[in-house]
């Protein structure tokens, strides 16, 4: 027996006042599916630029998914009860990337992106499941994957939390920089390792450099869709790049690089012109170029993330600035899971 206790939600601030006006992220809403296809469909869209086309193709994801472009789909998190079984026992050693927790005999709480649980379901396992996804995301689990069934209804209360909780919901921005929370799933067990385990956050970053993106995804229990290099074209006004603070408040040091980057822009331009693939011309932009990318992590990587990136005042400047407004945002969802970075943060900016 299995009870779908939570699965990815949009952020309720992207629904109120400005937040919701920042950037494409509107667009998601032009998708044809539920939210979590949605989101999908977005971070896809993201990596080569045609967010605008949001909507448009209702195979778009079951596409990629045949094509082997499964990274999309990690975005979204469902999370289950299992009951009166021993199965899930064996299953976080088959697959890292999920999480399960026994909370009683014969008792289980199973949380996996829709990758996890399309793996799963093709190796016939967990297909009581199935129903539940189809339902969440029915491109991605289009391929025959076990019997019919009768789709169930999936009810979950939209994410909602007390005014002062949802004001640090609202996308942050300083420019370049944009930060916005697109969507979570709500922490299911009270205690704090717990929920750690099982609750997750996406996120879209924007803005920032690939200096702080190869950062980024160093933390590798995470999924990424980042802008490509390899299909958008970086024509002369097509890209911008990250000017450090020490280097942007020495005038004589910002000319260097503005006219630096220049040069590089003219030589990429003259790349294309000759006929190089975007792919080889590519080669030669700056880590300063900005970039976009969409993160999702579950609460317990991104304590991880939060302890070296946020806290730790010796975090490169860029991420540490990203770092801080996803803690931010984190502990007005989970204040008990982030309590400890939290307290530690504000230690930090105390002592200066």
């Amino acid at each position: 027996m299995v009870e779908l206790l939570a699965y990815t939600q949009p952020n309720p601030a992207l629904r109120e006042g400005q937040a919701f006006h920042a950037g494409d992220v509107p667009l998601i809403w032009q998708g044809k599916s539920a939210f979590c296809a949605n989101l999908m469909e977005f971070a896809a869209r993201l990596c080569y630029a045609s967010t605008s086309r949001m909507g448009t193709s209702p195979s778009f994801i079951a596409a990629r998914v045949r094509e082997g472009h499964e990274d999309i789909i990690e975005h979204a998190v469902a999370t289950f009860r299992w009951m009166d079984t021993l199965e899930p026992a064996t299953w976080r050693t088959q697959n890292r990337h999920c999480e399960v927790t026994q909370i009683g005999a014969r008792e289980w709480v199973v949380s996996g992106n829709a990758r996890v649980w399309l793996q799963f379901f093709r190796e016939r396992q967990a297909l009581e499941a199935l129903p539940f996804m189809r339902r969440i995301a029915p491109e991605v689990y289009a391929e025959p994957l076990g019997d019919a069934a009768e789709l169930p209804v999936v009810q979950q209360s939209p994410n909602s939390l007390p005014p002062e909780r949802m004001a640090a919901l609202a996308t942050y921005e300083d420019p370049p920089l944009r930060v916005t929370l697109l969507g979570y799933t709500q922490p299911v067990l009270a205690c704090p390792e717990q929920a750690a385990a099982h609750g997750s956050a996406c996120f879209l970053f924007e803005g920032v450099s690939r200096a702080c993106t190869h950062q980024l995804v160093r933390h590798r229990l995470a999924s990424f869709s980042q802008e490509s290099q390899r299909y958008v074209d970086l024509q002369k006004g097509a890209w911008n790049a990250v000017t450090p603070p020490k280097i942007g408040d020495r005038p004589e040091a910002q000319a260097l690089m503005e006219r630096t980057w220049e040069q590089l822009q003219e030589a990429y331009r003259a790349l294309r012109a000759m006929g190089i693939r975007k792919e080889d011309a590519r080669f030669l932009l700056p880590n300063a170029t900005e970039t976009r990318i969409v993160t999702a992590m579950n609460f317990a990587a991104w304590k991880h993330f939060l302890w070296l990136r946020a806290v730790d005042k010796a975090a490169q400047w860029e991420i540490r600035r990203l770092g801080i407004q996803v803690l931010r945002m984190l502990h007005a969802i989970a204040p008990h899971v982030f309590a400890e970075h939290w307290r530690a943060y504000e230690e930090t900016t105390a002592s200066g």
